[in-house]
């Protein structure tokens, strides 16, 4: 005579809790801005900086323009209490700045900072 038979588990094994995650900018080293010789002129920076840690996570970039002012918001995500490698990752990118560019003056702000510049 054959038998079949289902085990449960006397004991329900505990999930582990997600980490609490936090978003905060990156460190910006240096903003270079430049113009493209080009008909109607477009605008560059060439952005480096320090993303974080090893556990760190670069999140999409958020860009914006009001007027004469583009915003980038550059941040990253990152779990609050982990403990992680402390080598450092490293942000270096050409971002194209949207919209076109009259001869005028400008100001770009990266992660709260103001880089002024001219287009001529």
């Amino acid at each position: 005579m054959l038998t079949a038979g289902a085990c449960a588990p006397t004991a329900t094994p505990s999930q582990p809790e997600a980490p609490s995650m936090t978003i905060a900018r990156i460190q910006i080293e240096s903003v270079t801005i430049r113009t493209a010789q080009s008909f109607p002129v477009q605008v560059f920076a060439q952005v480096k900086g320090v993303i974080g840690d090893g556990c760190s996570e670069l999140r999409p970039l958020e860009q914006s323009r009001s007027g004469n002012v583009v915003t980038l918001e550059i941040t990253r995500l990152r779990p609050q209490a982990a403990i992680c490698t402390q080598i450092a990752k490293l942000y270096d990118q050409q971002i194209r700045l949207p919209g076109e560019f009259r001869t005028g003056d400008y100001t770009l702000q990266v992660n709260g900072r103001p880089y002024p510049f001219r287009v001529d």
